[in-house]
């Protein structure tokens, strides 16, 4: 798997922090001022979405004020051309191929007659009606439920119109996510939003990326992305959460308590009783309180690290778990790309138990990814490259050389 980042926390977002008090205490005047706001011949609702108005305004200025900076903490794609680079030189070395640069970032691999161009994380695979469709998360909801795959409840909501979103936290109030529409790379995404202010903040985030925004009960397990590759699925990849083993003996917080202290005896971050925890803990019908059969393993947290900070947490994959995925698991992921028609296709799952299939565990495909990046599947501290990017060049040079024959 490739290296993971932590997300940073300069004195940039304590500055944003401290401008989403104002805001939010601007909205509640309004809200509880109303006969004021109207001596000023103006509505509540054109008030309030002033308000968030400048909000978005302001976030995106500390956004673009970080990026300058450096100070984000985040690692996207085209922060790892040089990375790519490599890997694909490597690629191309044990193929026999000629790895020619084309530009910083449009590399092309030469083999006989046979020519494919990457862009850093980018094959030459689906064309662009698929890629197109495949962004558009609300219809690839659409598209998987009527194939029976397990998808998400969603709905989609214009930013600024809050009245639906609120009906539907009021459904799912254990926790909700928020997200653009057309998203990627976890952009604009907020999880186990709670309130109807975590509401606004989240829609106001989101806002950045699409106008129409998707939201989704939050569902309980770990993240997993599958590989599907000319229709078969190659490798899956998970980001683990963080489970205890009961004893027989000692509660859940008992438990917690000692492998806190085994982590700080060894120097690492100690485990938080966050919103996580207790919505993993409560998804399994378990409390702090409860004494979990021995041998019994409990999921406490979905990711390991603080989930105070619930915005655009990026997905580190950081397991192989391609022999721990049920057939009917594999299968899901391989219809998904039949169904959306792709060739080379990230199909990214969240489940409880890998080893059942979804509808029996209580998890869903959550989104599909065209052009996946292939960092995720590989440790580049001990390899040059995934074995899986030299499968996918391989299976392009063999549809080209077939397309070929074809004409």
């Amino acid at each position: 798997m490739g290296p993971r980042v932590q997300r940073g926390r300069g004195g940039g977002l304590v500055q944003l922090e401290r401008s989403e008090t104002i805001f939010e205490d601007g909205w509640n005047f309004i809200e509880e001022n109303t006969f004021l706001v109207g001596k000023i011949n103006c509505s509540k609702e054109i008030m309030q979405n002033l308000l968030l108005e400048l909000q978005r305004l302001a976030i995106r200025f500390q956004k673009l004020w970080e990026e300058r900076c450096g100070t984000s903490g985040q690692v996207y794609f085209e922060h790892r051309v040089s990375e790519y680079r490599e890997m694909w030189r490597a690629v191309a070395r044990d193929l026999g191929a000629t790895f020619n640069i084309l530009s910083e970032d449009f590399w092309e691999l030469e083999l006989g007659d046979q020519t494919i161009r990457i862009n850093n994380h980018q094959l030459e695979f689906d064309n662009p009606v698929t890629l197109s469709l495949a962004g558009k998360k609300p219809l690839v909801h659409l598209l998987l439920k009527q194939e029976g795959i397990a998808v998400p409840d969603f709905m989609v909501f214009r930013w600024a119109e809050f009245s639906t979103a609120y009906q539907f936290l009021d459904r799912y109030p254990n926790g909700c996510v928020i997200k653009p529409v057309d998203g990627y790379g976890g952009k604009g995404i907020t999880t186990l939003i709670q309130t109807k202010k975590e509401c606004r903040k989240a829609a106001v985030l989101a806002s950045l990326y699409s106008r129409d925004l998707l939201m989704e009960p939050q569902i309980p397990g770990e993240s997993y992305r599958m590989l599907v590759i000319g229709g078969k699925m190659v490798h899956a990849v998970r980001r683990s959460g963080v489970r205890i083993v009961g004893d027989g003996e000692k509660t859940i917080a008992g438990l917690i308590m000692s492998e806190n202290n085994r982590r700080r005896r060894e120097g690492k971050e100690v485990l938080d009783i966050d919103r996580d925890c207790l919505f993993c803990l409560k998804s399994q019908r378990l409390s702090l309180d409860a004494i979990p059969d021995k041998g019994r393993s409990v999921l406490i947290k979905s990711i390991d690290e603080s989930s105070s900070n619930r915005a655009e947490v990026r997905t580190v994959y950081n397991e192989d778990v391609t022999a721990r995925l049920c057939d009917s698991i594999k299968r899901d992921a391989e219809l998904a790309a039949t169904i959306v028609r792709s060739e080379f296709l990230g199909v990214d799952a969240i489940m409880m138990d890998p080893s059942v299939p979804l509808k029996e565990g209580g998890g869903v495909i959550n989104e599909v990814n065209t052009t996946p990046a292939l960092h995720h599947h590989y440790d580049v501290q001990k390899e040059s490259y995934p074995q899986i990017a030299l499968a996918a060049v391989s299976h392009l040079l063999r549809k080209r050389l077939a397309d070929v024959e074809v004409w």
